[in-house]
């Protein structure tokens, strides 16, 4: 199995990468990896802060192509669990995360990014919700997190609207809290890794406990889970899948 997460470990934190070009796309394989090394994280005493980061151009794009393209719309369910260890690790950890975002995050990587404690983006940084271009349903914790960060109406339009969205306006929305300029991103999420690595980490994991009760997350992430196996039998997913592979035109027929 090859290596398609990279961690650092330094004084009282942990550097965690995606490595999976060329937009690190997710697969059951890449999500294992990471909800391991932020798990042994998580569990770390020693360790008080972790950044999330990729490498290349994009953050995430959601599901590797090159894995959908072998495995279909019916084994989403298989990665779709495979990644909710990934965010139930993320919003459970009971310590800061920090999530540096260079570039795209579409579908599961949007996901992913709004399950970090510490959003920031680089200006070039565009973001997706994806899902209903490939016909299924909020997975990664989006149908909950979306919510918390920018309500119920902002979370419809983005949904239903289904358009990328600049840094500048995902700032304007609550999605991250700082835009800088690509030069001074890596910069920044070590400041802030470092900072909040020298924090009171007790109780940063007390209030993200009182804020993401585990049982509370588990539960919804399940449901998640099972709207996805729900979805992935369908036919718009199949074709969706198919006309998205393809670069075909689309017609849903709601069944």
């Amino acid at each position: 199995m090859s290596r398609l997460v990279e961690s650092t470990l330094g004084p009282q934190w942990i550097r965690v990468r995606l490595q999976n070009p060329p937009h690190n796309g997710l697969t059951p394989d890449l999500c294992q990896q990471l909800a391991q090394v932020l798990q042994a994280a998580a569990a770390n005493p020693e360790i008080r802060a972790i950044l999330l980061d990729a490498s290349g151009k994009s953050f995430c794009v959601g599901a590797d192509l090159r894995w959908a393209a072998q495995h279909g719309p019916k084994a989403f369910s298989t990665l779709v669990r495979a990644m909710h260890q990934v965010c139930e690790i993320m919003l459970t950890a009971p310590k800061p995360v920090v999530c540096s975002i260079a570039g795209a995050a579409a579908g599961g990587g949007m996901s992913i990014a709004l399950c970090a404690d510490v959003r920031l983006a680089s200006q070039r940084a565009t973001f997706r919700l994806a899902y209903p271009q490939v016909a299924v349903s909020l997975d990664g914790g989006s149908s909950f997190r979306l919510p918390q960060l920018i309500g119920m109406g902002k979370t419809q339009s983005l949904l239903y609207d289904d358009r990328n969205l600049g840094a500048a306006e995902a700032r304007e929305l609550g999605l991250v809290h700082e835009v800088l300029h690509p030069e001074r991103l890596e910069e920044r999420a070590w400041q802030r890794l470092e900072t909040l690595a020298k924090g009171p980490t007790l109780a940063f994991g007390e209030s993200k406990r009182l804020l993401n009760p585990p049982e509370w997350v588990r539960e919804r992430l399940e449901k998640e889970a099972e709207a996805m196996d729900r979805m992935a039998r369908t036919q718009d997913a199949a074709q969706a899948m198919g006309s998205f592979l393809g670069k075909k035109p689309l017609r849903y027929e709601g069944r």
